[in-house]
C-alpha cells in the first residue's frame, strides 16, 4: 500500500476548510446583495408605478374618462407598464413593449410583488391599485376613478451587479487563501517537525541497535510525550528482556558445559585402567548424582523461564499459610540434620493469587536457603501475616548472613556469594531468582535485609487474593 504524508494530509484538509469557508463566505455575501438589491428593486418599482399614477390624467371628454399622458413620463424603454380601470378598459401602456410581455404582464395576479418570464428574459412586476383624483371647475367636487397600475421591470442586471459588487471581497479571499496557504506550509512543517524527529530516531532502532533516546522537542509536546515515553520504556524493556535471555542462555550453558566437563571427567577415570566392581559401582553412582544435579538444574532452569513470562493470568489461588506449615513439615529432617530449630507463626485464611506449584516453590526455596546458611543451634521461623489486600511471608535466619556488595546481585540467575559452597548444597544460584519472578509475576514483590554475621531476613508482599477457588490439599 502506497505510503501517505501526513503533512501534506494536514495541509490539503486545511486548504480545502478555508477553501470551503472562502465560498460559503462568498454565496452568503452574494445571497445579501441579492436580498439587498431585489429589496431597492422592489422600491424602484413602486416609485415607478406611482409617477405612473401621477400620469393619469384627464381626457377632458364629456364622459369623464381619463387618459395615461406620456409626455409626463421618462421611464427606460426595456420597462413595460400598463394602467386598467377595474373594468379591465385599458388607459395606457408602454408603447415599445412587445405584445406578449404586455398580455404576461395584464394576465390576472394578485396585488403586490410577483414574477415572470418571458422565453429566456426574467421580470419582476408590481400590481397596485390606486385612485386618480380629478378636479373640474365646472363641476362641483372631485372626480375620483379607480385605476391599476402594473409596472414591471427585467432583473438580469441584478445578478451582474451583486457578483460585481462583492467581486472585490472574492478577491480579496482568494488573494487571503494564498498567502494563509503558505504561510500554512510552512507551520505545518514547523509544528510537525517534532513528530518528524521521533519518527527518525525511531527508524534507526533496529536488532542490533536498541537505544532510543526521544527528542527533547518531543518530549516537551504534550501529544507526543506519551508516545516518545511509551517507545522508550517498551524498546528498554525490550532491550533489558533480550540482554536477559542472552545472559540466561550464556550461563546455563557455562552451568550446563561445567556439568557435562565433569560428568566426562568421571567416566574418562573409570576407562582408564581396569578397575574392581566396587571401583566401578562408585563411579557409576558419582555419575548418576551429577546426572541428577544436571537433570534438576535443566528443570530450574524452565521453570525460572516460564514464570518470567507475561503475569500470570490464572484465577487460581492458595492457602499461603497451609503451604508454609506443609513444606516446613517437609523440610524439618534437613533443620533436624543441620541441627537448626524450624519454626512456623502463620495466620488462618492467608490467600493469595499463586498457583500450588509456584507457592511451593517460593516457599520451599526460602526456608531450604534460610536452612543451609545457618549455624548449627541457630533458629529459623518462617511467618504469614495478613495486611489490608496483602499478604506478607517472611522467613528469618540467624546465619552467616550477605557481604554488602553481594546484596544487589542475589536475585541475578546462577549468582552464588560463595561458590565453593555451591556443589556441597547442591545449589545452581537459581532459586532467589526464581522466588523474584514468582513474586512479581502475580503483582507482588521482594526484599531481603542481611546484616553479615548477625542473619538474614527475607520479606515477600502478595496481593490477597479475592477468589474462593482452593487448590490446596493436604495430599
Amino acid at each position: 500500500m502506497k505510503s501517505r504524508s501526513l503533512t501534506h494530509r494536514l495541509i490539503a484538509g486545511v486548504l480545502l476548510a478555508e477553501f470551503l469557508c472562502a465560498a460559503l463566505f462568498s454565496a452568503v455575501a452574494i445571497t445579501h446583495e441579492m436580498h439587498g438589491r431585489r429589496r431597492a428593486f422592489d422600491v424602484m418599482l413602486r416609485g415607478r408605478a406611482d409617477s405612473l399614477m401621477g400620469a393619469v390624467q384627464d381626457a377632458e371628454d364629456p364622459e369623464d374618462n381619463v387618459m395615461v399622458d406620456p409626455t409626463e413620463l421618462s421611464l427606460p424603454s426595456e420597462d413595460a407598464y400598463a394602467v386598467a380601470t377595474p373594468a379591465g378598459h385599458v388607459l395606457g401602456s408602454s408603447p415599445k413593449s412587445s405584445p406578449e410581455l404586455l398580455a404576461a404582464l395584464e394576465s390576472p395576479h394578485k396585488e403586490g410583488y410577483f414574477n415572470f418570464a418571458i422565453g429566456d428574459k426574467q421580470y419582476r412586476a408590481i400590481r397596485t391599485p390606486g385612485m386618480r383624483v380629478i378636479d373640474r371647475e365646472e363641476k362641483t367636487g372631485a372626480l375620483r376613478i379607480p385605476v391599476t397600475v402594473l409596472y414591471a421591470a427585467p432583473t438580469a442586471h441584478l445578478w451582474h451587479e451583486a457578483v460585481e459588487a462583492v467581486s472585490f471581497y472574492m478577491a480579496t479571499g482568494a488573494l487571503l487563501l494564498a498567502l494563509t496557504a503558505l504561510a500554512l506550509v510552512w507551520l505545518l512543517r514547523r509544528w510537525l517537525a517534532p513528530l518528524h524527529e521521533l519518527a527518525e530516531r525511531a527508524s534507526h532502532v533496529s536488532v542490533q541497535a536498541w537505544e532510543f533516546v526521544p527528542p527533547e522537542a518531543a518530549l516537551h509536546t504534550r501529544e507526543l510525550e506519551p508516545m516518545a515515553s511509551s517507545i522508550q520504556k517498551l524498546l528498554a524493556g525490550l532491550q533489558q528482556s533480550f540482554e536477559r535471555q542472552r545472559q540466561f542462555t550464556g550461563d546455563a550453558a557455562h552451568e550446563l558445559k561445567t556439568s557435562i566437563a565433569v560428568l566426562k571427567s568421571s567416566l574418562q577415570l573409570l576407562s582408564l585402567r581396569q578397575r574392581t566392581a566396587e571401583e566401578y559401582e562408585s563411579g557409576i553412582e558419582g555419575v548418576l548424582v551429577d546426572t541428577q544435579r544436571m537433570e534438576e538444574l535443566t528443570e530450574r532452569m524452565l521453570a525460572l523461564a516460564r514464570l518470567e513470562e507475561a503475569p500470570s493470568k490464572s484465577q487460581e489461588s492458595v492457602d499461603l499459610s497451609s503451604v508454609v506449615q506443609a513444606v516446613a513439615e517437609r523440610l524439618r529432617p534437613v533443620a533436624e540434620l543441620r541441627q537448626v530449630l524450624l519454626g512456623t507463626a502463620v495466620q488462618d485464611s492467608s490467600r493469595v493469587a499463586l498457583s500450588l506449584d509456584d507457592a511451593e516453590i517460593l516457599c520451599s526455596n526460602l526456608i531450604l536457603n534460610a536452612l543451609q546458611h545457618s549455624a548449627g543451634g541457630s533458629h529459623v521461623m518462617a511467618s504469614v501475616e495478613n495486611q489490608t489486600g496483602i499478604v506478607a511471608l517472611m522467613v528469618e535466619d540467624h546465619g552467616e548472613g550477605i557481604l554488602a556488595e553481594a546484596l544487589p546481585h542475589v536475585f541475578d540467575r546462577f549468582y552464588r556469594a560463595d561458590a565453593s559452597r555451591s556443589r556441597n548444597s547442591g545449589g545452581a544460584g537459581l532459586g532467589l531468582a526464581m522466588c523474584k519472578a514468582i513474586a512479581e509475576r502475580c503483582g507482588g514483590s521482594i526484599e531481603i535485609v542481611s546484616i553479615p554475621g548477625t542473619g538474614t531476613r527475607v520479606r515477600v508482599i502478595l496481593p490477597a487474593s479475592t477468589t474462593n477457588k482452593d487448590i490446596f490439599s493436604d495430599a
